[in-house]
């Protein structure tokens, strides 16, 4: 008898991890890949679906001078301004091999990236995403992009 009890809870602790991961997990960075497939496509709904209610979305760039800025969009605006835009030129926005940290319910992505504009490179920078995993998907809870 002690030999089943003590070999039973290595046995239930396995079984309650597989199913924690296996009921978390696909990874974050499937979400930021399926988020830029709906960014190319303009597809408004879908990108909608990726943001938590409260995401909040920063560009940085510095001005012609050099002084740094930040430009603050909400995600009604963005979502408008990528889903709306003409169809030329044609945004590209190529990521590169990001960098991922994940803890728990909580994922840290730096992604470089290069933009390009009906196939002539614009500029490159950093993408920063935090996501949020929600019990059913991951959810961006803040985007900053920089050039």
């Amino acid at each position: 008898m002690n030999y089943t009890k003590k070999h039973l809870a290595p046995v239930l602790f396995f079984l309650v991890s597989f199913f924690y991961v296996k009921g978390q997990q696909t990874p974050p960075f499937e979400t930021v890949t399926s988020f830029f497939e709906a960014f190319h496509k303009k597809d408004s709904l879908a990108l909608y679906d990726f943001f938590d209610d409260e995401a909040k979305i920063n560009f940085t760039s510095n001005t012609k001078e050099g002084t740094p800025v930040v430009k603050r969009l909400s995600i009604p605006d963005f979502v408008r301004r990528v889903s709306n835009r003409a169809d030329s030129p044609v945004w590209e926005e190529r990521i590169g091999s990001p960098e991922i940290h994940v803890f728990k319910n909580l994922a840290s992505m730096w992604i470089p990236f290069e933009f390009y504009l009906d196939g002539q490179f614009s500029h490159s920078g950093f993408n920063l995403f935090q996501l949020f995993w929600n019990g059913t998907q991951w959810k961006i809870m803040y985007l900053a992009d920089s050039k």
